[in-house]
């Protein structure tokens, strides 16, 4: 199962939100670099309470997740970046244009974003 950056954060708030210290009871933080493992169906953390500093070793089942998934939030605003699809030809263009630009969005931006004034002022 891929998961993509937005569903994982969300499923990270959410282990955020239950978990707690079982020697001291207090929150423990729960970020990106917990994740140990991620695999089909399941996420491996590792976590640190910095309150007692203990170590917790979390293995968390995601069955069910399709529910945070960015496809399942039809009507809802998501970010475009998790869901952009491009033609094969689209890809190509963009493709070749950053070879052009030396892989360097910055200048790929400069570059079309410069024609694109051009064409507004004609």
């Amino acid at each position: 199962m891929e998961l993509d950056p937005h569903t994982l954060q969300q499923i990270l708030q959410r282990i955020y939100q239950q978990m707690r210290c079982p020697q001291c009871g207090n929150r423990v933080p729960v970020d990106f670099s917990s994740v140990r493992v991620a695999a089909a169906g399941s996420l491996l953390l590792q976590l640190k309470c910095d309150d007692c500093n203990a170590f917790i070793v979390l293995h968390a089942s995601i069955q069910g997740v399709g529910k945070y998934a960015p496809e399942a939030e039809q009507g809802s605003l998501t970010n475009a970046s998790s869901t952009l699809e491009l033609s094969g030809q689209e890809m190509d263009m963009l493709s070749q244009a950053l070879q052009e630009s030396d892989g360097s969005f910055e200048k790929l931006f400069a570059k079309y974003g410069a024609a694109e004034k051009e064409e507004k002022k004609n």
